[in-house]
């Protein structure tokens, strides 16, 4: 069995994905397997990946999918995919620059007991699959778009789980440009995640008693900067209770 796997969940871009794939295989120690999970790419986007494969020496996988999976189901499909303990995942534009990203999240998990540890943000992080007893998967309710992370943050902390946060110490590079960011905000940008969509923030506020304002009460008030949803069971309360069961992805192949 492997330590570590490395997820990433795409959907198109090849250019942009293949860039961080090979900046992965640079930087990551070669005995780490990659995988990765589609959420209906193009075939040209396919056919790329596979040549990439045959490319490079370690051992890869592709998920394909015929529908376009959440971020949260494919993050769940990534760690039943996996044998290793420990997953790491990464976003499909994040450009790793150094060793130091895996060196960081190695001794964070490995040699400090960590079981949830982000490398600043959700951009790259790692899941101790021995913690999904108690942590439990990533609630597939959620669509696709935003909260569904922070949600994974509060049942960590409620669950008392090893959490961290380790800075980018110029380990990787993630990022829109602020022209992107808000064009996300204000509507669909192709192949990205929506970021427009309130739906996951009624999910969110139907399970959690939060004074969180909400992405809708700023886009009403003309903000820019959206107010970031709440991280800590300490900020929240529960409202319902949860309904973990095995990941749905399975379910829809039926």
């Amino acid at each position: 069995m492997n330590e570590f796997s490395l997820v990433w969940s795409f959907r198109n871009r090849l250019s942009v994905f293949e860039e961080s794939i090979r900046s992965a295989d640079k930087t990551c120690p070669a005995e780490v397997p990659f995988y990765l999970v589609d959420a209906a790419s193009d075939e040209e986007t396919i056919r790329g990946l596979r040549n990439l494969c045959n490319d490079l020496s370690r051992p890869i996988k592709i998920c394909e999918s015929f529908y376009r999976s959440s971020l949260s189901e494919a993050w769940n499909l990534g760690m039943m995919l996996t044998d290793s303990r420990y997953v790491i995942f990464a976003s499909s534009d994040t450009k790793f620059l150094s060793k130091g990203w895996y060196e960081a999240l190695r001794s964070a998990m490995v040699d400090n007991g960590g079981e949830y540890i982000l490398i600043e943000n959700h951009s790259v992080f790692g899941v101790d699959k021995a913690a999904i007893p108690r942590l439990g998967w990533f609630d597939e309710t959620y669509v696709i778009g935003p909260h569904f992370d922070v949600d994974y943050m509060i049942r960590a902390s409620e669950n008392g789980i090893a959490f961290g946060i380790t800075p980018n110490q110029g380990y990787y590079h993630h990022g829109d440009s602020p022209e992107t960011s808000q064009s996300r905000l204000a509507g669909d940008v192709e192949n990205r995640l929506p970021m427009d969509d309130l739906t996951n923030e009624k999910l969110f506020k139907d399970k959690w008693e939060t004074d969180w304002p909400g992405w809708e009460e700023a886009k009403a008030s003309g903000q820019i900067h959206m107010p970031h949803p709440p991280t800590h069971i300490s900020t929240v309360v529960r409202k319902t209770s949860e309904i973990d069961p095995h990941p749905f992805y399975t379910k829809k192949y039926e």
